[in-house]
């Protein structure tokens, strides 16, 4: 483990895809950083998702990130030399009636920036993954480019390579403040100690609006559990197994090693089992092995808040990602970087600033599980 510098030039604070992605960024392009990770890389929310991917998004903008993030998985075991078990066998959502028309625009948006989705009948989606109920299903889309991956991993393979260009990973060194006099960032206080820099990049998932509160920093931010359980045992199911998701209940589940999966909005598996029964009773013959949870940062239009914080100099932040998180982790930590260096943005991110709850100009995701 690093130990914790004196000083640095860009302190990241937060070691999850968000985080590590931004260092890789900023290293790469010779930035002296600082990663500061109360635990281990990757053992917050990043660690505890589903590691879905997609490209099946209401927002244009999510899309077009989902096509650029897609891209960068695809090729990132080769790039970062880090095995992520990348898997693209396509997202199925299965859809009540009420929610047909919704995901109909949604996929024509899509298709019209070139991702192959499709809205399918209910008999194609049983066609798809037999052993699923579809009695009540009106419709379903599938995407073939969506898929999975092991998100710790990714995170690991940024680290990685932030490490191999000069960033300093200091683990096991959790942040109680950011300083800050007549509105410039002085440092960083921790329980290791105090290191002093100029500028923050804030990227500490559902823990980021206790951080900015203290400085005046009003995070739409809050903490949501869900739960993941994990089965061992033979499956009637396909195995290329799309990742499959009950739109209306948001029971999702998907192949996981040598079982499969499963989660939603439930808290326990009680709660969860009368979306089993109905979508995938083979799923209560399975084995439950063990279970996890995790947060969802979730914001009032199910986006993310991204920008640089008013009235206070260099402090950059990206946090409540309502679910979608992990898979926005490649282009949102490059963005990142560029606000730091103040180098062109590749995607421009500014309809994400946190300021538009206030003028109104929210960006509502719908397809959130």
């Amino acid at each position: 483990m690093a130990e914790l510098p004196s000083s640095a030039a860009v302190v990241v604070i937060g070691g999850g895809i968000m985080g590590t992605s931004a260092a890789y960024h900023l290293a790469a392009a010779g930035a002296e950083v600082v990663v500061l990770e109360r635990d281990t890389i990757g053992s917050g929310s990043t660690g505890k998702a589903a590691g879905g991917f997609r490209a099946q998004f209401s927002d244009e903008l999510n899309i077009r990130m989902a096509v650029e993030n897609i891209r960068r998985l695809e090729r990132f075991e080769t790039e970062f030399a880090t095995g992520i078990d990348f898997e693209q066998h396509g997202y199925l959502f299965l859809l009540g009636e009420s929610e047909v028309d919704t995901f109909r625009r949604a996929v024509s948006l899509q298709r019209s920036l070139g991702v192959p989705s499709e809205l399918i009948t209910a008999e194609d989606a049983l066609g798809m993954v037999p052993g699923i109920g579809v009695h009540d299903v009106a419709a379903a889309t599938f995407c073939a480019w969506d898929g999975t991956c092991t998100p710790e991993s990714v995170a690991l393979g940024y680290a990685r390579a932030a490490s191999r260009h000069g960033a300093a990973i200091v683990q096991g060194c959790e942040v109680t403040g950011i300083a800050v006099s007549n509105g410039r960032i002085r440092g960083v206080s921790t329980a290791n100690g105090f290191i002093s820099s100029p500028e923050v990049v804030l990227t500490a998932g559902v823990w980021s609006p206790r951080l900015a509160a203290p400085l005046g920093v009003r995070m739409p931010v809050r903490a949501v559990k869900r739960h993941i359980w994990l089965t061992r045992g033979p499956d009637p199911f396909p195995r290329r197994l799309p990742l499959v998701v009950d739109f209306t209940t948001g029971f999702y589940f998907h192949r996981e090693a040598k079982g499969l999966a499963m989660g939603g909005r439930a808290q326990t598996i009680e709660d969860l089992a009368p979306a089993i029964i109905n979508r995938a009773p083979a799923l209560l013959e399975m084995e439950v092995t063990h279970n996890w949870w995790g947060y969802y940062a979730v914001t009032p239009d199910n986006n993310a808040i991204i920008g640089t914080a008013p009235g206070i100099d260099r402090l950059h932040y990206a946090t409540g990602f309502s679910g979608h998180g992990f898979q926005q982790g490649p282009v949102v930590g490059e963005h990142l970087s560029e606000l730091v260096l103040g180098s062109e943005p590749t995607f421009d991110l500014a309809p994400f600033a946190m300021d538009r709850f206030e003028t109104g100009s929210i960006l509502p995701e719908t397809a959130v599980i």
